[in-house]
Parts: structure tokens; sequence; C-alpha cells
């Protein structure tokens, strides 16, 4: 009783990570955005930008948590990316300036880190010590669970809060989920592990590097969808009342995602189920602008939603495959494809979106992005230099 107690402590602690770090610190942007651009004139290529230097901020934090092998000193940064998640969020109440929004995303970014990587890698170690690795699975819900609190909250508080009250809103909200985190998501009992530096996965490998490329295209498809499709919405008339309600079925349908993509491919294999992930994302992504409609908009958050962590979750399951006897090297330069991604995509998309005043080719844009990732996904598969890959899928997480 004692041991199951403590691993839910664990498991709730590291969701409530996922909730601050993701769901508030990184995604409050999303529905915040259309109000900021209204009241201070931010452009969509701002908007970019601002997404860009926070995926820039994840990217480092990424590859400097990655060099963590120490528990404690993955603790220490967890507790460092708790408390930047609350500041750089209240924050951004506090200015008007897009070079000092640009900072505080950056850091933003630097802090999610500590929750989806260094969190997830002590509650991970902590079941795994308890022999209970499976549920995992749980702990990802946080993103979702994380997405549905903010956007819920501030919808109901951005009828009569403004949008620099409402940053002040919900980074104030964050401190209640920084708390079980602190406590109860620690480094009691882990030991340093072995690390393998042998046996790395070539790069060459034309497989290997057609999925580095596909991996890059998911990851500005999913930095698009995020920063753009609430704002998106927000200027196209039959979508403006329903873009709220869209953000958080997207939350809904991310909160079990990885877990039922994972089951998916483990059924029909890595490459159909990412393949059939990306093609329901491509349709998530263009289904608002090709039918304006409240049902459409609900439609595609629900695809989008259900989607994009899918993809990372059998995406890094693949790459534990593809390198089996060192899965951290590959993981990691999965992570940094997907980072890179990440910041051009809303740059080229935002400055195309303000050049021609054409709102809805964001969500073009993402949609083209994703079907690259399909194209290149199909030339890693059938690549004569790939390496045999078992079918069945198991979560690998680095």
């Amino acid at each position: 009783m004692t041991s199951s107690l403590s691993s839910w402590k664990i498991i709730i602690g590291g969701i409530a990570s996922l909730i601050l770090t993701m769901g508030i610190a990184r995604f409050a942007l999303t529905p915040l955005l259309p109000a900021m651009q209204s009241a201070t004139g931010l452009g969509d290529d701002g908007a970019g930008f601002l997404a860009a230097f926070n995926y820039a901020g994840y990217l480092t934090g990424a590859l400097l948590s990655s060099r963590l092998h120490n528990p404690n000193h993955k603790q220490t940064y967890l507790r460092l990316g708790l408390l930047g998640s609350v500041v750089t969020t209240v924050l951004m109440a506090y200015t008007t300036s897009l070079p000092l929004w640009s900072a505080l995303r950056f850091f933003s970014g630097l802090a999610t880190t500590s929750g989806m990587v260094v969190s997830t890698s002590l509650v991970l170690d902590q079941l795994m010590k308890r022999q209970q690795g499976d549920r995992i699975g749980i702990h990802f819900a946080g993103v979702g669970l994380g997405v549905i609190i903010s956007g819920g909250l501030l919808t109901y508080v951005g009828s009569f809060f403004d949008w620099s009250q409402s940053w002040l809103f919900i980074g104030i909200i964050g401190i209640i989920f920084a708390i079980p985190s602190f406590l109860w998501v620690n480094a009691k009992g882990l030991t340093i592990p072995q690390s393998a530096h042998q046996n790395k996965v070539s790069l060459r490998q034309k497989n290997i590097f057609y999925l580095l490329i596909s991996y890059g295209f998911a990851g500005a498809t999913f930095s698009i969808g995020t920063t753009f499709l609430i704002s998106i919405m927000a200027n196209t008339p039959a979508l403006a009342d329903s873009r709220n309600i869209a953000w958080i079925l997207l939350g809904v349908a991310l909160a079990p995602s990885s877990f039922i993509w994972i089951k998916i491919s483990a059924r029909f294999g890595d490459f159909r189920g990412l393949v059939f992930a990306l093609l329901i994302q491509t349709v998530g992504c263009v289904l608002p602008v090709l039918w304006p409609s409240t049902a459409s908009a609900l439609g595609g958050g629900l695809l989008f939603g259900g989607t994009f962590m899918g993809i990372v979750s059998v995406v890094f399951a693949l790459g534990g495959k593809l390198s089996p006897k060192n899965p951290s090297y590959l993981i990691g330069i999965l992570v940094v494809s997907y980072g890179v991604g990440q910041i051009i995509g809303p740059i080229i998309a935002g400055v195309a979106m303000e050049k021609t005043n054409l709102s809805s080719l964001g969500l073009w844009c993402a949609a083209a992005s994703s079907l690259l990732a399909i194209v290149f996904l199909i030339l890693s598969h059938y690549s004569k230099k790939s390496a045999p890959i078992k079918e069945d899928t198991q979560p690998c997480l680095s």
C-alpha cells in the first residue's frame, strides 16, 4: 500500500509538472495571442518570432538536460525550471516590447524542458525502480490536461481580464501545480546510470537521414499549428466563436494520445502508425480553412490534438529500435531535428502570413509540412540501407 501510494504521488507530481511547464508556460500563448495582437499591434511575423524563440529555448534546454546523468542534478534542474516557468509567465504581463517578450519566451522554453524531459526522466526512473514503468503513459496525460486547464481558465477570465491580467492570472495559478511537483518528484533512491558511448548508429544511413528530415517537418507542423491555430480562427468570422472550445478539445484529445498511438503502432507497425497519424494531423490542419464552420473548428482541434504527441512517442520508440544498443544517442539527435523544425516553421509561416495578409496560410503551411514529413518517412522506410525494424512498439525515452 505504501509503495503504491508513493508511486501515485510521483505520477501526480509528474503530471503537475507537465501542466505547469507545457500547459501553462509553453501553451498559454496560443489562446492569449489574439488578444495580444489586437491590443498591442503584434503582427503574425512577430508572433512567429515569439514561437521560434520559445522553441529555441526548448531545444537549448533539451541539449543541456541530455547531459545530466546525476539524479540529484536533475532534481535541481527540475525545481529551477518550475520556478522559471512561473516567473517567465507572470513577467509576460509587464511589457509590450517584442525583444523582451522574445527573451521571456526563450527562457520559458528553457524551463519547459524541466517538465517534459527532466521530470519525465525522474518519474520513469522512480517507476522502473518500483517495477511500474508501464504507468509512464499516465504521466504524459499532463500535457493534455495542461492545455485543458489553461485554455478553460483563460476562456473564463477572458471576458473580464485583458491580455496582461490573463498572463498574470495564469502564472499565479501555475504555483498551485509547482508545489506537488516540487515535493513529490525527486531523486530519492536513484543512482547514476552507466551510459553507453559505443555502438552509435550512423547518421549517414539513408533511413536515419530521411527519418531525421521527416521528424523535422513534423516539428514544424507542431509549432505552426500550436502557435497560429487560435489566432487564425479569431480572424475567420465563421470560426471566431469556436476558437477557445477548439483549443480545449485539442487538450482533451491530447491527453490520451501517446498511449493510443503506441497501441496502434504495436498493432499495425511503426511505419503504418506514423503515416496514419501524420495523415490525420494534415486533415486536422486544413479542415478549419477548407470548411469554415464550428464543426470543422472543433473537428480540426480534436484531430490535431490527438496526433502530435502520439507522433513524438512513436518516433521515440522507433529511434530506440534503430539504435538498440545506444538509444539515447539517436533519440537526442531526433530531438534536435524536431527542435530545428519547431524554430524555422513558425518564422516562415508568420512572415508568409504577414506579407500576404492571408491568415489561413499558416494552417496550409502546417499541412504542407505534415505531408512532407510523410514523404521523407516513406523514403526512410523503403531505403535500401534500412536496418530491419521489429513491428512491436515499446515506449523509449531519453
